[in-house]
């Protein structure tokens, strides 16, 4: 009993914190802090060098964000002489405050521009930063800098034998917790569905509780992904990733399914029908608790097993009975991605096998990415520095002694943010949350008074929220920043309310001149972000079009599929990222802020069928050919004109959505399961196909109606939930040719 709630427990740990990498940076920072505390005061250090061993030990675990162990471990080691080279820069510049001044924009300037480089330039340009601003806020000379060097180097060494002494993680290890999120919100996803099946109420509410369990789902395939990115690849890490993002799709077409059939009117008294219902939420909590059960058939031939006799078909709607075939589906997929289970069917070829033209991103379209970057840190970079010379400047006259205060708000409201929205928000968080962490920093130093061992106690476990907390809940992370700097005080004796009440006037400072500095310099507005990062989705999707035109033709591995899929879900992060403003719940622009979720749902839903192509792709035999190529070819062609199309009406502003009725927003799960259904006979994977390019073109129907209403395409015609009619899917050549034409005329007939 015990050992299965310590399981529980600990599986809820990994659902909230995927791979338990906030927890384990946490733990790092605590230890590698206290080590570096215990050391110097042994050596007998004084204050100063206390505090710049401790703010460097809490640097680097602030500083390190790559995900694979090799790659943190250069990151550091890079820290190194650079956080040496900026503490002695700003101790020798101490003594002349403008020069001091003017370096330390220098300073930020090249570190922001280093955020061209991806996650080691941001995590180098906060070494050169934070060591910098240390030399400032201690006031260190030039006579000091030996003792103050040694400090950093105890700090760097205890940080590292921390790390990697203390329960080092390794690559394998990592994967493994990584790993096992995806399973934990995989059985989130498996319970929440049976249990939807089996009570069939609520539906609504329940769906967006689905919804939710998959998006965090999605969330850690994506993690999955960017690790296995990181590291250095090899045949069974790199058959990982089209074996995942098979179950990923498996389970959201099961939960799919499942909602379309429990909001089917149905007879709820019906004997059948509740008998159907029981029956499968009885097969989906035995995927859930025992995965590989009832697997060792093939997928094709359960389903036959349905179809085969009186005794083995179960009774009940066409809706509900169209879940069973899923769910076998599902058992499929978990079977071969099973730890001690080879994958079977086609391998998985390593990447560099992967088609230069589709398997990765092409030259030039590299380059075009790379040189983005480079401009919008180049941009970046001048806006900080204004927004930091505005902030040292009004910081001397609130106080000369505590100015960096609004220089690191400054600062900070500029990561991961590109356009005034985004800063704007960051802003208000940044603010809030010091405003809470002063009250709650004053009320608790009131209460403890001079006890040191219990304000050191208190300053750690503030710490370890601070890096514990998501990053996307910024203003607690904030909130714990600001408790962590109220207990430093109180160790320093130099604790008050009006320390505490300057603490809030230089981050009101500090954020008002980045928001400033935002909008007047080089300014990037959300309209014009989320437009850029649309257009890159449609470009990243028009990629995995063409590979399927080719693909289908076999000039194209499936790999390359799964590869095209993975960027795509990586355009529509940074989509839904830049459109952060508009959709927060806050947002004045109601009908704006509709509009863009109406966007989302649409951009979602069609990332879905895109990954079900590269998953389907996925299962066809090496050196198969699909009989319906043509037809797909076709579809992926006439897909492929529509997203050209919507990236020259992105790329010039769509301003007419705004004078149009308000569409109706819904989660993209209730727009999937409103698609029409097919016929319930076993879809080879090859038909598979055509019926998502069929889905996805429809979705790219309704997107351009979102962004350009005004156009007119008689040639389309979408399929409204009252039209709906089974659509038999083909057994044979002819058959497929039929299909082919009703998917180029996007017309569903009865045949």
């Amino acid at each position: 009993m015990v050992a299965r709630t310590t399981t529980s427990l600990w599986d809820r740990f990994a659902a909230f914190d995927p791979g338990l990498m906030r927890l384990t940076s946490a733990t790092r920072a605590v230890l590698g802090t206290a080590a570096t505390l215990a050391v110097l005061t042994a050596l007998r250090a004084p204050e100063t060098a206390l505090v710049v061993g401790g703010f460097t030990a809490m640097t680097t675990s602030l500083a390190i964000s790559d995900l694979h162990p090799r790659n943190q471990l250069i990151t550091l080691g890079l820290g190194v002489p650079l956080s040496l080279a900026s503490l002695s820069a700003g101790a020798a510049l101490t003594p002349y405050p403008t020069a001091a001044g003017l370096v330390f924009l220098v300073v930020i300037h090249l570190a922001v521009r280093a955020r061209r480089f991806g996650p080691r330039g941001l995590g180098l340009g906060i070494f050169a930063f934070m060591a910098f601003l240390l030399s400032q806020f201690t006031q260190a000379r030039a006579d000091r800098l030996p003792q103050l060097g040694a400090s950093v180097l105890v700090a760097f060494a205890a940080v590292t034998a921390v790390w990697y002494c203390v329960g080092p993680i390794t690559a394998s290890e990592a994967l493994r917790r990584l790993r096992h999120t995806f399973d934990v919100r995989l059985h989130d996803v498996l319970r929440d569905t049976a249990a939807m099946v089996a009570t069939g109420q609520d539906i609504d509410t329940r769906s967006r509780s689905l919804q939710d369990r998959l998006d965090t789902l999605h969330a850690s395939v994506l993690l999955i992904e960017d690790f296995l990115d990181e590291r250095a690849a090899d045949e069974e890490t790199e058959a990982l990733l089209p074996h995942l993002s098979r179950v990923e799709v498996a389970a959201q077409r099961l939960t799919v399914l499942a909602v379309r059939a429990m909001r089917t009117p149905a007879a709820r008294n019906d004997p059948a029908e509740r008998t159907a219902r029981q029956r499968l939420a009885q097969r989906i909590r035995t995927l859930r608790h025992q995965p590989i059960v009832g697997t060792a058939c093939a997928a094709e031939r359960c389903a036959q097993g349905y179809e085969g006799g009186p005794a083995n078909r179960p009774t009940g709607s066409a809706l509900v009975l169209d879940c069973f075939p899923a769910v076998d589906e599902f058992a499929e997929a978990l079977r071969v991605l099973g730890p001690r289970d080879r994958p079977a069917g086609r391998r998985t070829p390593p990447r560099k096998h992967a088609s230069p033209t589709f398997g990765t991103l092409p030259h030039r379209d590299r380059d075009t990415d790379t040189e983005s970057l480079k401009r919008g840190a180049t941009r970046q970079a001048f806006q900080v520095t204004a927004a930091s010379a505005l902030a040292i400047a009004g910081g001397h006259l609130l106080s000369p002694h505590l100015w960096y205060w609004a220089v690191a708000a400054a600062w900070v409201v500029f990561i991961k943010n590109e356009s005034t929205g985004e800063v704007l928000l960051q802003s208000l968080r940044r603010l809030a949350g010091t405003v809470l962490g002063v009250v709650f920093g004053y009320g608790l130093a009131a209460l403890v008074g001079a006890d040191g061992p219990v304000l050191l106690v208190l300053l750690l476990l503030c710490m370890f929220g601070m890096f514990y907390t998501p990053s996307h809940a910024y203003w607690a992370v904030t909130f714990f920043i600001t408790g962590t700097l109220g207990m430093l005080l109180a160790l320093m004796d130099t604790f008050s309310a009006h320390v505490l009440l300057l603490r809030v006037q230089e981050t009101a400072l500090g954020v008002s001149c980045g928001v400033l500095a935002a909008v007047l310099v080089l300014p990037t507005t959300v309209r014009r972000a989320s437009d850029e990062e649309l257009v890159g989705f449609l470009r990243v999707l028009d990629r995995l079009l063409r590979t399927v035109a080719a693909g289908s033709t076999n000039t194209v591995a499936p790999t390359s599929w799964v590869r095209a899929a993975h960027d795509l879900d990586q355009a529509l992060e940074s989509f839904r990222k830049a459109c952060l403003p508009l959709t927060h719940p806050l947002t004045p622009q109601r009908r704006r802020r509709h509009h863009v979720r109406h966007l989302l749902e649409l951009l979602e839903a069609g990332a879905y069928h895109a990954r079900s192509l590269a998953a389907t792709a996925e299962r066809l035999p090496a050196g198969h050919v699909p009989e319906c190529a043509t037809g797909l070819t076709a579809a992926a062609e006439r897909a492929h004109e529509t997203v050209t199309h919507l990236i020259r009406v992105a790329g010039h502003g769509p301003g007419a959505a705004s004078h149009t009725a308000r569409p109706t927003a819904v989660r993209a799960l209730s727009r999937l399961s409103e698609e029409q259904r097919v016929s319930r006979n076993w879809p080879s994977p090859e038909h598979r196909l055509l019926l998502h390019i069929d889905r996805l073109d429809t979705t790219l129907t309704a997107l351009v109606r979102a962004l350009d209403p005004l156009a007119s395409d008689p040639d389309r015609t979408t399929v409204v939930p009252s039209e709906r009619v089974d659509i038999p899917l083909p057994h044979g050549p002819a058959q497929a040719a039929a299909v082919s034409c009703v998917v180029l005329s996007d017309r569903c007939e009865p045949a």
